[in-house]
């Protein structure tokens, strides 16, 4: 898919999922779509009243109940068609019959609807689409899908479409919008697809046109040219039509035995665009008289719309609506808020402004200074116990701020400030860290000891000899050493050449 074509469905869905409420309302997002009663009864099975300029459902009816969308099928057809076609005139195809066989197995030959597109017609893509949608071509859908993917491919890329532009109760089954009973889809999804749709160029154009004749056509089937060609199915766009409507335009109808009658229309007057969904209107009445209810609605809601409704102020930009308290100001401790800007909702004429309930809601714990401009809260308008519109408030004046109020506030409030917190949590975390390091490394220094030769841990006797001789005291502790075997011979002979001397002493005594 081309970024093109995925911006434009973005826009869509962002535009369909919004739906209306606002025409200006500064920066008001709505919540919720409100809808008013019309003084007439509908007897379409589902309908949707859009304002295209708002983006607004003014009414509706069983909107997300399914119905059998039979040939407004064609929308997505077409849809998918020119977003996978680079080429609209530059891309021609040849008609082939062996394409209509299930057109002549088709039960319901009421359904089908043809263009005169014969074997052998030769069109651009761009004249093919302007068959489908304005006479609902049975032939114009079968060639288009067989051309860009084949009829399966097709239908798959139809549901996947879908699903992207924000569908979610629709499944296609077929181009063609013929009797498929797993082809389903709801008045909101049309309305999304039809927005969609009107989102790409040239589409409004093919499907808004009164009558069209294609430029290109085989003699040989078409002997007069000129007499070849569609008028739209939409009675409401001709004049000459007993259902004619002044401004009405397209865009699309599709009737089905089982399914009753639908019609997706639009028309302008005064500056206002409205877009009518009706599906699964009774072809007969109670007496079994054929009718046209689909047309009657379209018209009455059209009526209704044109002659109902008109943009009201329901806020203004130098409304005062409320005081906000602000805290730690210098002088006066409340501001004064109002609307950013005014507030204009499209509004039924005969339905009282005054049921719109206006809910403030102010910011808390509002800190000066604050600036003239500043959003301080916001009001809701709820209708019928709906939010309609929220408009933010904000501060008329200046106000300023005491430094000495400040400074007391932030001293008082700091242990309960997340800065504290985040002081204590990071400090606690720093801790951990610092222990498990410590751990790590007390881990990494024992890792690394080398563990002493246990030879090195024998005790050694202390040599005393050729040490000079101490005078040791009683109280000093003596460390006995018995002698080696070489000092105790020497000791022994010194003894005997003693005793020897002795006894020669004494012998020459006694002589």
């Amino acid at each position: 898919m081309h970024l093109f074509h995925w911006i434009k469905r973005l826009s869509v869905i962002v535009m369909t999922f919004t739906v209306g409420i606002v025409f200006v309302c500064g920066n008001t997002l709505p919540v919720q779509a409100y809808t008013f009663t019309p003084d007439t009864t509908i007897r379409s099975q589902a309908a949707i009243l859009y304002n295209r300029d708002t983006g607004q459902i003014l009414y509706e009816k069983n909107a997300d109940q399914q119905q059998m969308p039979g040939h407004l099928a064609q929308i997505m057809t077409a849809i998918v068609v020119m977003e996978e076609c680079g080429d609209l005139d530059g891309t021609t195809i040849t008609a082939n019959d062996e394409l209509y066989a299930p057109l002549y197995r088709y039960e319901a030959v009421d359904d089908l609807r043809y263009a005169d597109i014969y074997n052998g017609d030769t069109l651009t893509v761009r004249e093919y689409l302007y068959a489908l949608m304005l006479t609902s071509s049975c032939e114009a859908a079968l060639i288009l899908a067989d051309q860009f993917g084949g009829t399966d491919a097709f239908v798959a890329k139809m549901n996947e479409t879908a699903q992207e532009i924000g569908c979610t109760a629709t499944t296609f089954a077929n181009p063609t919008g013929l009797y498929d009973a797993r082809q389903m889809t709801t008045a909101r999804d049309m309305l999304t697809i039809t927005n969609y749709a009107l989102s790409l160029d040239g589409f409004e154009e093919i499907a808004t046109t009164t009558s069209f004749s294609p430029s290109s056509s085989n003699l040989a089937n078409h002997s007069d040219a000129a007499a070849w060609s569609w008028t739209h199915a939409n009675p409401m766009m001709l004049e000459t039509s007993d259902y004619y409507y002044n401004g009405a335009m397209g865009i699309k109808t599709g009737n089905l035995d089982k399914a009753g009658r639908s019609i997706i229309t639009e028309a302008t007057k005064d500056g206002n665009t409205y877009l009518v969904i009706l599906m699964n209107a009774p072809f007969y009445d109670e007496d079994g008289e054929l009718q046209f209810y689909h047309l009657e609605d379209a018209a009455s809601l059209l009526n209704w719309a044109f002659s109902s409704f008109s943009y009201v102020t329901l806020l203004e930009d130098n409304e005062e609506t409320a005081e906000a308290e602000v805290m730690n100001s210098d002088g006066n401790s409340y501001v004064l808020v109002h609307p950013q800007e005014d507030c204009i909702l499209l509004w039924c004429n005969n339905v009282d402004t005054t049921a719109v309930q206006k809910v403030i809601h102010l910011d808390e714990n509002v800190q000066a200074p604050v600036k003239a401009g500043d959003e301080l809260g916001s009001m809701e308008l709820k209708f019928s116990g709906e939010v309609i519109a929220t408009v933010p408030l904000v501060a008329v004046s200046d106000v300023d701020r005491s430094f000495m109020k400040f400074n007391l506030y932030a001293l008082q409030n700091f242990p309960n400030s997340p800065w504290f917190r985040y002081g204590i949590i990071a400090g606690c975390v720093l801790t951990g860290l610092y222990i498990i390091l410590c751990i790590y490394a007390a881990y990494l220094a024992k890792k690394n000891v080398t563990p002493e030769d246990p030879i090195h841990l024998v005790p050694h006797a202390t040599q005393f000899k050729d040490r000079p001789r101490q005078n040791w005291k009683r109280s000093d502790t003596v460390f006995y050493h018995g002698p080696d075997s070489r000092q105790t011979e020497d000791t022994h002979d010194q003894r005997d050449e003693q005793k020897e001397r002795e006894h020669e002493m004494s012998g020459s005594s006694r002589q």
